[in-house]
């Protein structure tokens, strides 16, 4: 990240140094991210992966497969998708792949209903915000629901079917 963020600053600085300013950086959603993944080791402590093994459970069969996806995707949309991977994935057995797959995946596919369930999306949101780019919310989150439970069904489905 950090070799991607200095080759995106030379070339604003060779092709357009007058755009080239601190606000292109999200500022607060940097410290938003980084308090999220100090809060889930805290949280640990204090029976965070108890909550996480009954979400997710330990089957690696099919039925735990789904679970775990689409409980990756529900505490994706709770809560952001980073940190539920990482509380999600401290509870998979080791032996687990395509459980801790399918987890993988709801927490990358899942995370569309809500504005904050991903990085991606709340940079989004903030850069619509900045251009007045009205979004309908209703609209916006239907249109997630489906397309989370579609995506994470299918593509837990595909992992299963080719692993």
């Amino acid at each position: 990240a950090t070799a991607a963020a200095i080759v995106a600053v030379v070339a604003f600085a060779l092709r357009a140094p007058s755009h080239l300013r601190p606000a292109l950086i999200p500022w607060q959603l940097m410290v938003f991210v980084t308090g999220l993944f100090l809060v889930v080791p805290t949280l640990s402590r204090f029976g965070l992966d108890t909550v996480m093994r009954g979400l997710v459970g330990t089957d690696d069969g099919v039925g735990g497969a789904l679970r775990a996806a689409f409980s990756g995707a529900g505490l994706s949309n709770a809560l952001n998708n980073l940190p539920a991977y990482v509380a999600g994935e401290s509870v998979v057995p080791p032996g687990n792949h395509d459980q801790l797959l399918a987890l993988l995946i709801g927490t990358n596919v899942g995370p569309v209903i809500t504005p904050w369930g991903s990085l991606a999306t709340l940079l989004w949101f903030e850069w619509c915000r900045r251009r007045n780019v009205p979004i309908p919310m209703r609209r916006f989150v239907l249109t997630g629901a489906v397309l989370a439970v579609v995506g994470c069904a299918a593509s837990t489905l595909a992992l299963l079917l080719t692993g």
